[in-house]
């Protein structure tokens, strides 16, 4: 079982107004880890949610989200064909596990009663990240894993 993804949206605007229509028009400008590593050949597709709004998928332990958190720029204008300002047609993006965390305190979670590993769930009941847990005579250890 794989964790699903979770859709990170952004908003575009031109001249004030939402740009719509234009997720043919977006790529990723850039996207890497916190170290610097180039993720930009496995960035994920970019869609259109709606009126200004798109949004692009990752799943934690898949690429580009397999060794931490990703920070990147989206290009809404790669031909020019929107004829964006600099302003507006680059949009800086991030990807943190701390959004998994949040999603801990809202979201569905299951934990097993004999290893404590746990699953948060979007509202499909789909597994979004699986966390192990360690336990030892000092701590009680929450890691992110790949499933």
């Amino acid at each position: 079982m794989a964790n699903s993804a979770i859709d990170i949206p952004f908003y575009v605007s031109k001249d004030g107004q939402p740009l719509v229509g234009a997720a043919d028009e977006m790529n990723f400008e850039s996207l890497k880890t916190l170290d610097g590593t180039d993720k930009s050949g496995s960035a994920p597709a970019i869609s259109e949610i709606g009126g200004g709004w798109y949004k692009f998928s990752v799943s934690y332990g898949t690429s580009p989200f397999d060794t931490g958190d990703l920070a990147g720029v989206i290009d809404a204008d790669k031909n020019g064909d929107n004829s964006l300002a600099l302003a507006e047609r680059f949009i800086p993006v991030e990807v943190r596990l701390d959004f998994y965390s949040l999603l801990r305190s809202v979201y569905k979670m299951s934990q097993d009663k004999l290893t404590g590993d746990m699953q948060i769930k979007n509202s499909d009941g789909d597994t979004i990240l699986k966390l192990d847990i360690t336990d030892s005579d000092s701590e009680v250890t929450r890691e992110p894993a790949a499933e």
